[in-house]
């Protein structure tokens, strides 16, 4: 399944009515359809706005709309593009961490720009210039003195390392 940084969603429905939705597209029913929507909402943290419509929520939770969504019917690999961008701290916060407890059970990979967002949540790190990759390592390997991947990033990307690949 894969999650737009823009994550489009049926505005005018509920919460509720996108999700039920979205199970229904997924083909689910039954006991199976109830437990992973009630799993859902709960891991998402939905559960106050439920009942609500998406166009009255913030970019957070549409954010957290996306991800439920995504995750509804229990995918093994889930693409997320950019899932926090323009959100604030306290969101970022909320999405990572929900990011983080579902890639318990699933693979995850996750594209963005945003080298804070690698150091939170991956364990590891794929850097792509010009079409090729330039590095495929864990993060704890990356990561400066800082403890910051910015480092290795410019390393990695600047036109005097780049045309020799890794050599971090």
């Amino acid at each position: 399944m894969f999650i737009d940084e823009n994550n489009p969603l049926y505005e005018d429905l509920l919460v509720r009515e996108y999700l039920d939705f979205i199970a229904d597209l997924r083909g689910m029913s039954g006991k199976e359809r109830k437990q992973n929507t009630d799993r859902t909402v709960e891991e998402a943290g939905l559960k106050e706005v439920y009942h609500r419509p998406i166009h009255e929520l913030s970019k957070g939770y549409h954010q957290r709309v996306g991800l439920a969504a995504a995750i509804i019917h229990r995918p093994s690999i889930l693409i997320l593009d950019e899932p926090t961008d323009g959100l604030d701290p306290n969101q970022k916060d909320i999405v990572r961490q929900l990011i983080r407890e579902v890639s318990k059970n699933k693979a995850i990979i996750l594209s963005s720009h945003i080298l804070e967002e690698a150091e939170e949540i991956c364990d590891r790190v794929i850097v792509i210039a010009e079409g090729r990759i330039v590095t495929d390592r864990l993060v704890s390997e990356l990561l400066d003195s800082r403890g910051r991947l910015s480092t290795a990033f410019k390393q990695l990307t600047s036109p005097q390392t780049f045309a020799g690949g890794d050599n971090l």
